[in-house]
This record gives C-alpha cells, structure tokens and sequence, in this order.
C-alpha cells in the first residue's frame, strides 16, 4: 500500500510512525515545503529565547526517517489533489497513491490591520519565523503582542528571556488573557503574577493599525491609544489550510470535514490534525492531533480501532513560569449559570494558587489547576473517565482537599 502523508507537522508525523510501527510493508512518503524534518512548535519559543539551539529543534533525526523506511520529502509542494486518479502533483510531477492524508495544518491568522505590510511585524509558525523574531529581537527595544492566548503569552515570555533589555507590552482584545483556558479569577491571578515579571498587558484593547514610514514604531488602538513598538508579533489565532481540499473537491467548513474514522468525503483521503474538523468543531490541538493520528492509523490500514469521538480539551504547562491545567469545559463565572452545572473554587492564602471545578450531573466535566501540577494527572483522570464525584462535591471548596 502507497500511503502519501502532506504535513511533516505533529500530526502527519505521528501518524507516519504509527503506519510504520503497524505495518512493515507499507510504503509511507511524507511531503513537506518546510526544510526540516519535524520538530514540536513549543521549542520555537525556547529557540527564541536562547533556551535551546537550532540543531537541537527536531523531534527525530534525519537518520530515524531512513532506518523507519519513511520518505521524507523535504522542500516540495503539493500543487494539487487528483483523486479520481489517485494522484498528487508535486513540483510538476505526478505522484500516485492507495491512501492519502492531508495532514496540512493551519497558517497564523493576520487581521486587516491597517497600514500593512512593514518591516518587523510578524506571526510565528515556523523556524524561519523565529529566525526572523530573534534577529529583530537583537536590534528592537520595544515588542508589543498582539494576542494574549497560549502562544501570545508565550512569545513574550522568549522575547523577555532572551532579550532583557526588552520592553514588551501585550494587547488582548477580550475581557481577560487566555480566554479558551482560564476564567476571569484565574486569569486575574495570572495576569498579576505576568506583569510582576516587568511585562505590561492591556486588555479590551483592539488593535486597528499598525504605524511608522516602512518600519513598524507603534500600534494604534480602537479607542485612539498608541502604544510604542518597533516590534510587534500577532498571534491572534489560525486558520486550517484548506486550499488543497478544497480545489480536489473534498466537502469543506472552517475545516476538511472528516467522520469518526478521519475519512474526507474521499473514502481514500484522510485528515488530521489542525486541518481537520468533526462535529462541527475544529479542535486544532496537540492531543487532538495524537488522537486522531491513533485512529486514523487503524482505519487507513484496515485494521480495528475505536472510532474517534472528540477530544477533551487538556493544556498542561507553564505559561511564564507558571504552572497551569486547564481541562475540559472551564466555564466563565460571567455566564449565567446552566441548569445541572456546579463551579468549586479556591484561591489559596497567599493567593498563588487558584483552582476550580465544574461539575454536571454529578461529574466533573472541566477544571482549572493555576500554580500547581500536583493533581493535573488525578484530575485529568476523573474527566476523562467520567467518575462520579458527588461523594466529594462538598470538599471541592476546601483549599486542603486533595484527591486521594
């Protein structure tokens, strides 16, 4: 079987071991416009910082490709799908297929910022663009970032880490930074113990125009505010690729739509990762991608799998220096409270430490763990598996209660 994988991303390349790992005879090609084979994006932001070297980037190397019978195919585009030939276009040669899976990921999303383009703006996706962001870093005195999500927070974190002499203000459009991940207690608790670290975060703050001559020197504000920057690095969301998809005729949304066994539309063609959607719900994710990668391996190969049902949502990690698990449905405590839903919280004395749970139907359907790990595994367990809690329910709000 000749399986085609366009995507060197986490996903594609997850899903090219597990073919291999799964099947010694198939013939598995990975084609990719990126120069280097795949490395985890969360080491962009420790390239940035100095924190690790460049050789240092990828996840395999070269040689793991070569001994796992993988082709990896650097540098090339895929011009085109052809599936009622089963074919790929790549740099003007046509390269058949049994299976094929779109594994092309997203690309950061630019709003229609005025007075763009100019020279040290920029989005980080890929090494060349922490290149870039490090060679600007080195000249430039003040950043400002535009987006106070995961990524945003942590492209200020590289930028401080390793540029002190750095200033860096954060622009976020909604009521409070990470907003997919926290609620207002939590991300006040966060943002308080960000900006003691010397960075400046601005909230409800809309950016509609970048200024300066052919270099950017500041941003200015919906409400009229100019803030200074000769830098300024937007990480304000992404968008799936999808032009592939789309000129092969594969049925599309904000997605490549894909059933439980990540098929498109094409029995023949799969998708996973950033690309992908299902049910509705594009969930662009580094466990989402694992997940669907697992499944996807098994239904390509014909072999027999669970089907893929969604993934809940889990971040563990430190943002600046915190530490952070935010899991499932983490509901904000300004919406108006649902019928079955409960939300525990505690904040601990020295006001560090900010957890809480939320509870329907008697199970824990979400949490949130700000400046600790130690019950990220218990608690992740008890969502995943939908345990009752209502024997505990009253302790939730003790900040002494630890799951046993």
């Amino acid at each position: 079987m000749r399986i085609a994988i366009v995507g060197n991303n986490v996903a594609g390349t997850t899903l090219a071991k597990g073919l291999r790992d799964a099947d010694a005879g198939a013939e598995i090609d990975i084609f990719t416009e990126e120069k280097t084979q795949y490395y985890p994006r969360p080491r962009l932001i420790d390239f940035i910082s100095g924190a690790i070297q460049e050789k240092d980037m990828p996840f395999y190397p070269l040689d793991w490709y070569a001994k796992n019978r993988i082709g990896l195919k650097l540098g090339t585009r895929v011009e085109r799908v052809n599936p009622s030939k089963k074919e790929i276009e790549v740099d003007g040669t046509m390269v058949s297929y049994d299976k094929l899976v779109l594994a092309t990921g997203s690309n950061s999303f630019v709003p229609p910022l005025q007075g763009l383009p100019k020279r040290n703006v920029f989005t980080l996706r890929t090494i060349d663009d922490a290149r870039m962001i490090r060679e600007a870093s080195a000249k430039c005195k003040h950043a400002v970032v535009i987006g106070a999500g995961l990524l945003g927070l942590e492209s200020a974190r590289s930028v401080c880490t390793g540029f002190p002499h750095m200033t860096v203000t954060i622009l976020e459009y909604a009521e409070h930074i990470l907003m997919r991940q926290l609620d207002h207690d939590g991300a006040t608790i966060l943002q308080r113990w960000i900006e003691s670290t010397g960075a400046t975060i601005i909230t409800r703050a809309e950016t509609v125009e970048a200024l300066g001559n052919e270099t950017v020197s500041a941003v200015r504000l919906k409400d009229g505010r100019t803030v200074e920057g000769d830098m300024v690095i937007i990480s304000a969301g992404t968008r799936s690729n999808l032009s592939l998809a789309m000129s092969a005729g594969l049925k599309t949304n904000r997605g490549i739509i894909v059933d439980s066994a990540l098929r498109t539309s094409d029995p023949d063609i799969f998708a996973v990762g950033d690309v992908a959607e299902f049910n509705g719900t594009v969930w662009a994710m580094i466990p989402s991608a694992l997940d669907q990668a697992r499944v996807a391996t098994k239904k390509i190969l014909g072999q027999a799998s669970p089907d893929y049902t969604g993934t809940v949502p889990s971040n563990t990690l430190k943002v600046v220096g915190m530490d952070l698990t935010a899991i499932g449905t983490v509901r904000s405590q300004h919406e108006p409270p649902e019928p079955g839903y409960e939300e525990f919280k505690t904040t601990s004395a020295d006001g560090q430490v900010y957890r809480k749970f939320v509870v329907k139907d008697g199970r824990m359907i979400g949490a949130i763990l700000l400046g600790t790990k130690k019950e990220a595994v218990k608690v992740t367990k008890i969502i995943k598996d939908g345990t009752p809690v209502d024997g505990i329910k009253a302790r939730l709000s003790d900040p002494s209660f630890t799951f046993e």
